[in-house]
């Protein structure tokens, strides 16, 4: 029989099925917090024109910039999306076996702009009571699996009642959503996570979550990093990774993290017990 080692703690997992998410402190360390920050002020600064393809920099709304694909940019991204301890908690939320599928910066200025809870799918709404396969959780046998999860990375402080704003435990909610519920900080309902630049939060993307209103007079810096499941979901019609056209730009580990795959990765290797 096939067995999985998780690379989750008991209290990990106890605390990931009953909230959704989970906070790692101090992944990143203020040194290479800098380096990244220096990177993508000169990605921030130059004319569009002079952005390094696939890299692409526009704005959502107008508080918010994007930078996608930072990965093929630089190697500082790459060694993030395969950090040891987020691919550790990755892995132990996707039997070992996680792609990354999305990732990119983003800031966002100061606003008070009304925001709504939403969750993230693969664009193919599912009629309710059907599970969809693409944002999927189940706890069983002393596993989770959860087959959508995203990462954020704080690259500034983020103070109490600003910012990541999220419902604890809606991963599993199986009762419809009011309509337009609106972000705000409502414990214990809603609530949002305090965060130091270096800090990850990690959660279900099934889990209702949105931006609270900006308050602090320096911009907000984050990177968005997504996993799925890796032996048979690819986002495709999306950008999906990788980006052959771009292959000379990023490691074969980063390559392989992308790709589909039922092996196990060169980048979740050193996360399991003994090598896996």
């Amino acid at each position: 029989m096939y067995t999985i080692h998780s690379t989750l703690t008991e209290e990990e997992k106890w605390y990931f099925d009953l909230h959704g998410f989970l906070v790692l402190r101090d992944v990143i360390p203020k040194d290479e917090i800098k380096e990244m920050l220096n990177v993508l002020q000169y990605w921030l600064t130059i004319d569009e024109t002079d952005i390094p393809p696939p890299l692409d920099r526009g704005r959502q709304e107008p508080c918010k910039t994007h930078i996608g694909h930072i990965q093929y940019g630089h190697p500082l991204f790459q060694d993030l999306a395969m950090n040891s301890e987020i691919i550790r908690v990755v892995a132990g939320l996707t039997m070992n076996a996680p792609r990354l599928f999305h990732c990119n910066f983003t800031m966002m200025t100061k606003h008070d702009a009304p925001q709504h809870f939403h969750r993230d799918d693969s664009g193919f709404k599912f009629p309710l009571g059907f599970r969809n396969p693409h944002n999927d959780y189940q706890a069983a046998a002393g596993h989770i699996y959860c087959s959508h999860i995203a990462t954020w990375v704080a690259l500034v402080d983020v103070p109490p009642g600003t910012g990541f704003c999220l419902v604890p435990g809606s991963h599993k909610s199986l009762f419809q959503t009011p309509e337009n519920l609106p972000v705000r900080h409502d414990p214990p309902t809603s609530i949002t996570l305090p965060m130091t630049a270096g800090d990850v939060a990690i959660f279900s993307t099934n889990l209702l979550h949105d931006a609270s209103p900006w308050t602090e007079d320096y911009p907000r810096m984050n990177i968005f990093q997504r996993y799925q499941l890796s032996a048979y979901f690819n986002e495709t019609g999306k950008g999906g990774y990788p980006l052959d056209e771009h292959r000379d730009k990023i490691s074969d580990a980063q390559y392989e993290l992308e790709s589909l795959s039922k092996e196990v990765k060169a980048a979740v290797k050193p996360v399991l017990p003994n090598g896996g």
